[in-house]
């Protein structure tokens, strides 16, 4: 299972599994410095609009590994220093400690402090938060619950293992039966603020990594779509969006691997292998 440790000023988090040989570990080290989200390297201001907002859910998606939860830890600090709120996450395990600021925050770890996401969510209902973090859906409940939390006046951050904003939302509606989509499309196009997917691409002078970001900022037409079921059509409404109407606060990955191409930070043959369409990056460069 997940466990995160420190060593003096380290901390860590492992993963503990079984194999052949018998027990087995994997472990990564984290940064105990929470980075700010201008550091982070947002592709535009959407974390500005995020960090102010008062409702409503913020998804951060992507593969294991691709810095979701630092990239939520900077959100949650920002507003810890500039509002009074009363903050509560959920986490599987905890990954950065907090210090309390403007805020208060109280951090629990699942299988530590609650049994699940689905329990920890119902019982931090009646605390009367105003934001909440879900370390992850993993189910149908924990997925219901925090809709219904994103509609009801909370701002909810939560993530998914998704690899673009419009297989999130597929993948949302895949954690229920059929006769239920309906309702859930609903909630979703009510509650939902945010789709933010990111990816670590290795940086062109060997110096670590970079962040590329797909933000989706749910507007009425997106909102639409996604209460009609046109969930295919939502790719391209961004595709407009980015290059009509950039004070939008969204862009595709393909727009932020080109542009992150024309500043010379990554590679052309490295922003190809990380594009989701190929053929839209390609369209991206043309337009740069």
């Amino acid at each position: 299972g997940d466990c995160s440790y420190k060593y003096g000023s380290l901390q860590f988090r492992s993963n503990v599994f079984i194999e052949n040989e018998g027990l087995a570990a994997a472990v990564r080290a984290l940064g105990t410095d929470i980075p700010t989200p201008e550091k982070i390297g947002f592709p535009n201001d959407a974390w500005q609009d995020i960090v102010r907002r008062k409702h409503g859910l913020v998804l951060f998606t992507g593969i294991t590994g691709a810095g979701k939860s630092t990239t939520i830890a900077s959100m949650i600090d920002r507003i810890n220093q500039n509002r009074a709120c009363r903050i509560i996450t959920l986490e599987d395990p905890v990954e950065y400690i907090f210090t309390q600021k403007n805020s208060m925050i109280s951090q629990r770890e699942i299988g530590r402090d609650v049994d699940t996401f689905s329990h920890g969510l119902r019982s931090m209902m009646r605390e009367d938060p105003d934001i909440i973090f879900v370390g992850e859906m993993r189910d149908a409940e924990t997925v219901a619950l925090t809709l219904t939390a994103a509609e009801t006046g909370h701002l909810v951050f939560s993530t998914l293992h998704t690899r673009d904003v419009v297989g999130s939302i597929t993948r949302i509606l895949d954690f229920f039966p059929h006769q239920k989509q309906d309702e859930v499309r609903n909630q979703l196009s009510l509650g939902l603020r945010y789709i933010i997917c990111q990816k670590l691409i290795p940086r062109k002078d060997g110096n670590g990594r970079v962040v590329a970001m797909e933000i989706l900022n749910s507007n009425y037409a997106l909102a639409n779509l996604i209460r009609k079921g046109k969930i295919e059509q939502m790719y391209s409404q961004m595709q407009v969006k980015t290059k009509d109407q950039p004070d939008e606060r969204m862009i595709t990955m393909e727009r932020h691997l080109a542009t992150l191409v024309e500043e010379d930070v990554i590679d052309m043959p490295e922003a190809q292998k990380w594009a989701n369409d190929l053929k839209s990056f390609e369209d991206a460069m043309k337009n740069n």
